[in-house]
């Protein structure tokens, strides 16, 4: 199954765990902003090790949590770094 988070076709694994599509998304999310793993921790008021965990597929993440960290990142950072190109670009 195929997903498009920001723009890009992501693939989900039928076989897959809850928590392994879940850290797979965060993580792609993540590297999407461009920030490192501390810093998108910060960003969000997130522990840092409960956000590697969720990468590393060690912790659940409720979607509902993800569902809430991706508008926020679409809606601030991705649009920040559009305008930022765009800016750049003129």
């Amino acid at each position: 199954m195929m997903i498009l988070i920001n723009n890009t076709i992501f693939e989900i694994n039928n076989n897959e765990t809850e928590a392994q599509r879940l850290g797979r998304m965060i993580k792609y999310l993540r590297l999407s902003t461009g920030m490192k793993r501390e810093d998108f921790a910060n960003y969000f008021h997130i522990p840092l090790g409960t956000v590697r965990d969720w990468e590393q597929e060690k912790r659940n993440m409720p979607e509902y949590v993800y569902e809430l960290i991706e508008y926020k990142a679409t809606k601030e950072l991705l649009m920040e770094k559009e305008e930022n190109e765009d800016g750049k670009n003129k």
